[in-house]
C-alpha cells in the first residue's frame, strides 16, 4: 500500500475545453448510484439484487460515493447476503466437480 496521498478529484479542466468521455462516465456514475438508492429506499430492498455495473461502480468510485445511513446499511446487508450466496455456489460446484473428478479416476484406473 502507498503512503502517498491520493488526489481523487486531480482531472484539470481548462477553459473552453469539453471532455464528453467525462461527462458521460459521471452521468452513468449518477445515474446508478440513484437506483442503488432507489433500490435500498424500497420496502422490497432485500429482494432486489445489485447488477455486475453497480458493483463496478461501487468499487471503483465508493469512496466518494454518499448514501444516506439507512441506505448505506441496508446496501451493506445486501452486498453481506450476495457475498455469502456466491461462496455458498462456489463451495457447492466444487464440490459437484470434485465427485465428477474421483468418478472419471476411477473409471480410468478399471
Amino acid at each position: 500500500m502507498s503512503t502517498e496521498k491520493r488526489y481523487i478529484n486531480n482531472i484539470v479542466k481548462f477553459k473552453g475545453c469539453n471532455n464528453p468521455k467525462l461527462d458521460e462516465q459521471q452521468r452513468e456514475i449518477l445515474k446508478h448510484t440513484s437506483a442503488i438508492a432507489a433500490k435500498m429506499s424500497d420496502p422490497k430492498w432485500h429482494s432486489y439484487p445489485i447488477t455486475h455495473i453497480e458493483l463496478s461502480i461501487l468499487s471503483n468510485h465508493g469512496e466518494t460515493i454518499e448514501f444516506a445511513p439507512i441506505t448505506a446499511a441496508r446496501l451493506n446487508s445486501v452486498l453481506a447476503t450476495q457475498l455469502i450466496r456466491n461462496s455458498f455456489m462456489e463451495d457447492l460446484l466444487w464440490v459437484e466437480n470434485r465427485e465428477k473428478v474421483i468418478a472419471l479416476w476411477a473409471r480410468q484406473l478399471s
